[in-house]
């Protein structure tokens, strides 16, 4: 099974989380996306939390059963680590622009996680983070490089550096790596209010209505359709005096009932190939590379003037779309202005992915309304 690791959601700061709480899990690694919740004063306090319980058992190390005592739970049950909601949402709403400026290819994974992570916490009115990690500290022998690890990963959304490319890439080889598993809330009353619905709107079988054909009708088709066919053969040869034209006469009703029937038979291996596309993002690759240039993701808002420091809030824009691989169009919402609405295009660098950008506006505009 290997140690796991759980990023979990309930309504209150509990230890006891039920399965049903967890948003995400990881076998033996650290998934680096959910430490963007994570603040440097955050992972300090629990750093000293689990350094303090660590000390606490120095002097039972030699106890034969040392991991009875209650100096050892506690131990243990420091390496719980809760966040409020409140707490976590502050620093998404920092961590997501500032890194996404660095590393923009990396907007697909974090959208991804986010829309998973908000239908846990959409559930409750007092969300609390709990980040389960104790059996991934199994694999120290001490907690201090443990926490180095962590603190690591923290510093990869706190202060985004070229030198953290590396890091990123290694993990986006995989993108089970970068977020682990996804286990998306979905409430299983609505689920079968849902499935009821669609069977009552299920149109019948098309095998049981009046309008479809018998087995033993359909067989009475195809012969008379063979009879008709060889009738024609004859009755062309006959005539043309060409058993060539009368073959040619014989296999072109055949070719039409082919021709018709062949998009119908071609209909579930389309269904598949769809299938096949969703699933295969697991199987993706990004390239993460880093972006010194001018960013028009920025802390407060998009950026469409560098010259002039011009800007856009978040909450002001409506709608983004690509428009080419470098190009953008973004639909906001006019402050102080007789038109409602404006559109801007805007054209990023050469370094740039005009969908990277689209995505991370995506994602940082969930996060405002995950924060509010």
């Amino acid at each position: 099974m290997g140690n796991r690791t759980f990023l979990s959601v309930s309504n209150a700061a509990t230890d006891s989380i039920a399965y049903e709480h967890v948003a995400f899990e990881t076998n033996n690694f650290l998934a680096p996306i959910w430490f963007c919740l994570v603040s440097q004063e955050q992972f300090q306090r629990y750093s000293d939390q689990v350094m303090q319980a660590w000390n606490n058992i120095q002097s039972f190390a030699d106890h034969p059963n040392v991991e009875e005592l209650p100096e050892w739970v506690a131990f243990s049950e420091a390496f719980q680590w809760q966040i409020t909601w409140s707490d976590a949402a502050k620093q998404l709403c920092q961590n997501i622009p500032r890194t996404l400026a660095f590393f923009p290819s990396l907007a697909d994974p974090v959208y991804e996680w986010l829309k998973t992570l908000s239908t846990h916490v959409e559930r409750y009115s007092t969300p609390v983070i709990h980040l389960e990690l104790s059996q991934y500290s199994s694999f120290y022998d001490d907690p201090v490089n443990y926490l180095r690890d962590i603190q690591t990963i923290v510093t990869l959304w706190q202060s985004p550096h070229r030198s953290h490319e590396k890091i990123w890439q290694e993990a986006a080889e995989d993108i089970y790596m970068l977020y682990g598993e996804q286990l998306p809330w979905v409430d299983q009353k609505v689920t079968d209010q849902e499935q009821v619905l669609e069977a009552q709107s299920v149109p019948p079988n098309p095998s049981v209505t009046r309008k479809s054909r018998p087995k033993g009708l359909e067989e009475l088709y195809y012969w008379l359709l063979a009879i008709l066919a060889a009738a024609v053969f004859f009755i062309v040869t006959y005539f043309t005096k060409s058993i060539w034209i009368g073959a040619l006469a014989f296999v072109s009703p055949l070719i039409v009932i082919i021709l018709i029937n062949l998009p119908k038979r071609m209909k579930p291996a389309s269904v598949l190939n769809k299938k096949d596309n969703i699933a295969s993002f697991s199987n993706h690759v990004l390239n993460i590379e880093y972006f010194d240039g001018k960013s028009p993701i920025g802390a407060e808002g998009l950026a469409i003037d560098w010259l002039e420091g011009e800007s856009i809030s978040w909450k002001q824009i409506l709608q983004v779309k690509e428009l080419s691989s470098h190009e953008i169009e973004v639909v906001i919402s006019a402050e102080n202005e007789p038109i409602t609405n404006k559109r801007i295009v805007l054209k990023l660098e050469e370094q740039l992915l005009a969908r990277d950008i689209v995505l991370s506006i995506y994602a940082i505009r969930l996060v405002q309304k995950m924060a509010v």
